[in-house]
Protein backbone atom coordinates (compact mmCIF):
# COMPACT_ATOMS: atom_id res chain seq x y z
CA UNK A 1 0.00 0.00 0.00
CA UNK A 2 1.45 3.37 -1.03
CA UNK A 3 1.73 6.13 1.56
CA UNK A 4 -1.05 8.20 -0.05
CA UNK A 5 -3.32 5.13 -0.07
CA UNK A 6 -2.37 4.38 3.53
CA UNK A 7 -3.28 7.93 4.52
CA UNK A 8 -6.71 7.63 2.90
CA UNK A 9 -7.36 4.20 4.43
CA UNK A 10 -6.17 5.44 7.84
CA UNK A 11 -8.56 8.40 7.73
CA UNK A 12 -11.56 6.40 6.48
CA UNK A 13 -10.95 3.58 8.93
CA UNK A 14 -10.57 5.93 11.90
CA UNK A 15 -13.76 7.73 10.93
CA UNK A 16 -16.12 4.76 10.72
CA UNK A 17 -14.48 2.74 13.48
CA UNK A 18 -14.56 5.43 16.21
CA UNK A 19 -18.13 4.70 17.41
CA UNK A 20 -17.51 0.95 17.25
CA UNK A 21 -14.38 1.33 19.36
CA UNK A 22 -16.16 3.58 21.88
CA UNK A 23 -19.08 1.16 22.23
CA UNK A 24 -16.77 -1.81 22.65
CA UNK A 25 -14.65 -0.01 25.27
CA UNK A 26 -17.72 1.09 27.22
CA UNK A 27 -19.07 -2.45 27.35
CA UNK A 28 -15.67 -3.93 28.22
CA UNK A 29 -15.04 -1.58 31.11
CA UNK A 30 -18.65 -1.69 32.35
CA UNK A 31 -18.39 -5.48 32.46
CA UNK A 32 -15.20 -5.29 34.52
CA UNK A 33 -15.91 -2.41 36.92
CA UNK A 34 -19.67 -1.91 36.67
CA UNK A 35 -21.72 0.57 34.68
CA UNK A 36 -22.07 2.89 37.70
CA UNK A 37 -18.36 3.05 38.56
CA UNK A 38 -17.18 6.65 39.00
CA UNK A 39 -14.21 6.22 36.63
CA UNK A 40 -16.03 4.40 33.82
CA UNK A 41 -16.47 7.38 31.49
CA UNK A 42 -12.96 8.66 32.19
CA UNK A 43 -11.45 5.26 31.39
CA UNK A 44 -13.45 4.93 28.19
CA UNK A 45 -12.61 8.47 27.06
CA UNK A 46 -8.92 7.95 27.77
CA UNK A 47 -8.87 4.60 25.97
CA UNK A 48 -10.65 6.17 22.97
CA UNK A 49 -7.92 8.82 22.84
CA UNK A 50 -5.33 6.05 22.90
CA UNK A 51 -7.03 4.36 19.94
CA UNK A 52 -7.32 7.64 17.99
CA UNK A 53 -3.58 8.14 18.46
CA UNK A 54 -2.88 4.55 17.48
CA UNK A 55 -4.97 4.73 14.31
CA UNK A 56 -3.53 8.10 13.33
CA UNK A 57 0.03 6.87 13.83
CA UNK A 58 0.84 9.63 16.34
CA UNK A 59 3.48 7.95 18.51
CA UNK A 60 3.96 10.94 20.80
CA UNK A 61 0.30 11.15 21.74
CA UNK A 62 0.10 7.35 21.84
CA UNK A 63 2.74 7.22 24.59
CA UNK A 64 1.03 10.01 26.54
CA UNK A 65 -2.39 8.37 26.30
CA UNK A 66 -1.01 4.94 27.20
CA UNK A 67 0.57 6.29 30.40
CA UNK A 68 -2.61 8.19 31.26
CA UNK A 69 -4.71 5.10 30.65
CA UNK A 70 -2.42 2.92 32.77
CA UNK A 71 -2.68 5.38 35.67
CA UNK A 72 -6.47 5.52 35.41
CA UNK A 73 -6.68 1.72 35.27
CA UNK A 74 -4.62 1.44 38.45
CA UNK A 75 -6.87 3.99 40.18
CA UNK A 76 -9.89 1.89 39.17
CA UNK A 77 -8.21 -1.22 40.61
CA UNK A 78 -7.58 -2.80 37.21
CA UNK A 79 -4.26 -4.36 36.24
CA UNK A 80 -2.57 -2.75 33.25
CA UNK A 81 -2.69 -6.16 31.57
CA UNK A 82 -6.47 -5.66 31.38
CA UNK A 83 -5.88 -2.78 28.95
CA UNK A 84 -3.94 -5.13 26.69
CA UNK A 85 -6.71 -7.72 26.81
CA UNK A 86 -9.32 -5.10 25.98
CA UNK A 87 -7.20 -3.89 23.05
CA UNK A 88 -7.10 -7.42 21.65
CA UNK A 89 -10.88 -7.45 21.91
CA UNK A 90 -11.11 -4.15 20.04
CA UNK A 91 -8.97 -5.53 17.21
CA UNK A 92 -11.11 -8.66 17.05
CA UNK A 93 -14.29 -6.58 16.93
CA UNK A 94 -12.90 -4.35 14.18
CA UNK A 95 -11.88 -7.39 12.14
CA UNK A 96 -15.35 -8.90 12.52
CA UNK A 97 -17.03 -5.66 11.50
CA UNK A 98 -14.70 -5.26 8.51
CA UNK A 99 -15.38 -8.78 7.31
CA UNK A 100 -19.16 -8.46 7.61
CA UNK A 101 -19.51 -4.85 6.45
CA UNK A 102 -17.24 -5.06 3.43
CA UNK A 103 -18.09 -8.57 2.29
CA UNK A 104 -19.07 -7.32 -1.17
CA UNK A 105 -16.07 -5.00 -1.47
CA UNK A 106 -13.04 -7.28 -1.37
CA UNK A 107 -10.55 -4.54 -2.29
CA UNK A 108 -11.76 -2.31 0.55
CA UNK A 109 -11.80 -5.25 2.96
CA UNK A 110 -8.22 -6.09 1.93
CA UNK A 111 -7.04 -2.50 2.47
CA UNK A 112 -8.68 -2.30 5.88
CA UNK A 113 -7.34 -5.73 6.84
CA UNK A 114 -3.81 -4.69 5.85
CA UNK A 115 -4.22 -1.51 7.87
CA UNK A 116 -5.39 -3.53 10.88
CA UNK A 117 -2.32 -5.77 10.59
CA UNK A 118 -0.12 -2.67 10.71
CA UNK A 119 -2.18 -1.35 13.62
CA UNK A 120 -1.84 -4.66 15.49
CA UNK A 121 1.94 -4.56 15.07
CA UNK A 122 2.02 -0.95 16.25
CA UNK A 123 -0.22 -1.85 19.19
CA UNK A 124 2.06 -4.70 20.14
CA UNK A 125 5.05 -2.35 20.18
CA UNK A 126 3.09 0.18 22.25
CA UNK A 127 2.22 -2.51 24.80
CA UNK A 128 5.82 -3.69 24.99
CA UNK A 129 7.50 -0.31 25.13
CA UNK A 130 5.01 1.32 27.47
CA UNK A 131 4.37 -1.62 29.79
Amino acid sequence: MRSDELSDVRQEFAEWSAPIIADFLYEAYAERIGSQHRTLRTLVTSHCRFWRSLLSGDDVKLAIHRRELASLARLAGLPVSMIDAIDVGVLDELMSVTISRFLRSPAVARDYSQFMLRTAAHLSRAHTVLA
